[in-house]
């Protein structure tokens, strides 16, 4: 049996690593990339992942604005996550905490709060892939 779970971190890792390399010769410029650039708080390695064509990518990047729309939060998440690659350490307290007690506050968030926003979000995906494949067949 396939691991969607894993598969669908895959596809975003190597969807991520397609929005960062704009201007890198990909031949497509992500409006994603453009409005998330200037948020970047924390970056890790670069890892290795699946290689995306600029269509692959920007089908994935429709499934992301599908979870955007509809789970706006989640969606940030997602993008914190696979485009300015932070763990949940970093989102929970660079962005969840400020978002529910505000930016001066000194109360914090779990990280286990951001590793569910994650997993949610990429539940989502996978489920929205799960329902395409089964309407193309």
């Amino acid at each position: 049996m396939i691991d969607l779970g894993i598969e669908v971190q895959e596809l975003l890792t190597a969807w991520g690593n397609w929005v960062l390399a704009e201007g890198n010769g990909l031949g497509y410029s992500s409006p994603m990339a453009s409005l998330m650039r200037g948020h970047v708080v924390e970056k890790s390695k670069i890892r290795s992942a699946m290689f995306l064509t600029d269509d692959e990518a920007l089908k994935v990047e429709r499934l992301v604005t599908i979870l955007c729309e509809c789970k706006p939060l989640d969606g940030k998440i997602l993008k914190l996550k696979y485009i300015d690659r932070m763990s949940a350490n970093g989102i929970a307290e660079h962005y969840l905490a400020p978002l529910k007690y505000g930016k001066d506050s000194v109360s914090k968030v779990s990280s286990h709060t951001a590793v569910q926003h994650i997993a949610r979000a990429e539940g989502f995906i996978a489920g929205l892939i799960v329902g395409q494949t089964r309407l193309s067949h």
